[in-house]
């Protein structure tokens, strides 16, 4: 049986906090390292020999800031995409934003903003938001309705 080290109840006895997991700074080492190489998350072009796959979630209302919802629906999306990509798949996984939608523009009369600045500026927020969720979306593929 292999020896577990035992983590002291007294917090004053516990390891230095340099030594622990400082998960800020490693989200935002690799956050940094994927925004650096948009093509990171691109597909292969269209003559490829790999076998193609497609993902598309749900494009969401920019209506507001993420929920909870969005981020269960997104992250089944990415597991698959990132699955396929294992695989050797040719993985297309686009994100657009249902910007036509009545949601963002109630959301917007409601807040008294131009519709098209509310929706213009919750897609930026939001597009902030699943980059620290480090969802891989092929950007150069974005479409806004």
């Amino acid at each position: 049986m292999a020896e577990t080290q035992d983590i002291p109840a007294n917090p004053s006895q516990r390891q230095n906090t340099e030594d622990r997991y400082d998960p800020q700074r490693i989200e935002e080492k690799w956050q940094a390292r994927w925004q650096a190489d948009p093509k990171l998350f691109a597909a292969d072009p269209p003559d490829s020999q790999r076998k193609k796959y497609y993902v598309l979630e749900m494009l969401p209302y920019p209506s507001g800031v993420l929920h909870m919802g969005h981020v269960r629906n997104y992250a089944i999306g990415d597991a698959l995409a990132r699955y396929m990509w294992m695989q050797g798949c040719n993985v297309l996984h686009p994100m657009g934003w249902d910007a036509f939608g009545l949601p963002a523009e109630n959301a917007a009369i409601k807040n008294n903003v131009p519709p098209r600045q509310w929706t213009l500026q919750n897609i930026v927020h939001m597009k902030k938001q699943m980059g620290r969720l480090g969802f891989t979306y092929d950007s150069s593929r974005e479409i806004t309705t």
